[in-house]
């Protein structure tokens, strides 16, 4: 009895402990488990308790928004240059290296008194447009600059729906011509189907220029070139002399212009009045020739007239006296 009463108890104590470590490791592994997740919700900066959404914090629900928000970027802008062609082939070299291309491009050669000019419209990424406009500034003067931001979110947002639901139509089409049971089902599902996805198509391809259109912006460039200074005459007598110089050579392609655009004028007058003189002159001799009697006709002339006058004639003094 004295030698089982020892074992029997040695084995309650070892019985206990056991039973001890075990209690202790459950509560350890529950409170490690707490800790766990506490610690992971402070990672996460989320209070499920709150019923607060995970990965959106307070206040970015704007950016959030701004981001998703398609803009379509257009703009103008004039360049005063030097050389416009040289201007043009810089400008190109911009949008390449901004990842953008040239669309169109026109150049005109001095004529005249008109002075070259060069036009171009190019397409830059919508992220590098500020800094293609601002990069202008180095081809030349930028002048007339005019960007106009439009929003077509909603217009993007309209396209997607309709044509999520027009593919949701078209598979649902392709559907049942495989289940159809007649030959009259089959071409009616067909010809749904075949309307439906062309109408798929179109909108697919509207989208696909929005958002071309938002990608990328459009600029239209033009490129002039720098009026030339005026340069101030010289004083003084020389300056004077100059000026006159100059005032009658004006003078003088003034006049050989207004000669020239009158010169057919005078010789057309010319020789209307010619003809007009020759034809009066007909007439005046006609005239003269039918009112003058004639000479030798056997009629009484001038000298038998008795009562012609005898003014500058001497008269007879013989032949008087005899009468």
């Amino acid at each position: 009895m004295r030698t089982t009463r020892p074992l029997a108890v040695v084995a309650a104590l070892v019985l206990g402990g056991a039973l001890l470590a075990g209690c202790s490791a459950t509560s350890g592994d529950g409170a490690s488990d707490s800790g766990a997740g506490s610690e992971a919700a402070v990672v996460d900066g989320t209070d499920t308790s709150s019923g607060a959404s995970a990965g959106i914090a307070p206040g970015d629900e704007d950016a959030v928004v701004e981001a998703d928000r398609e803009i379509v970027t257009t703009g103008s802008v004039t360049v005063v240059a030097k050389d416009p062609s040289a201007a043009a082939e810089q400008v190109a070299e911009l949008a390449e290296s901004a990842g953008g291309r040239v669309e169109s491009r026109r150049q005109s050669e001095p004529e005249g008194d008109a002075r070259p000019t060069a036009e171009l419209t190019v397409r830059v990424p919508a992220a590098q447009t500020t800094a293609t406009v601002d990069a202008l500034g180095q081809v030349g003067e930028v002048r007339d600059l005019a960007i106009e931001a439009v929003d077509v979110t909603g217009t993007a947002r309209d396209l997607d729906a309709r044509v999520a639901a027009l593919t949701t139509s078209v598979e649902r089409l392709r559907t049942l011509m495989g289940d159809a049971a007649t030959t009259a089902d089959l071409l009616a599902a067909e010809q749904e189907l075949t309307t439906r996805q062309a109408e798929l198509e179109s909108l697919q391809s509207q989208r696909a220029a929005l958002t071309d259109q938002v990608s990328m912006s459009t600029l239209h460039v033009t490129v002039v070139q720098v009026a030339p200074t005026e340069q101030l005459a010289p004083g003084g007598f020389l300056g004077g002399l100059q000026n006159g110089w100059n005032a009658l050579l004006t003078t003088l392609n003034g006049l050989v212009v207004v000669l020239g655009a009158l010169l057919p004028w005078l010789v057309v007058a010319g020789l209307v009045l010619l003809v007009v003189r020759w034809v009066l002159r007909r007439v005046r001799r006609r005239a003269q020739d039918g009112g003058a009697p004639p000479a030798d006709d056997g009629g009484t002339g001038p000298d038998d007239d008795p009562g012609a006058p005898t003014s500058g004639r001497e008269p007879l003094v013989g032949a008087s006296a005899r009468d």
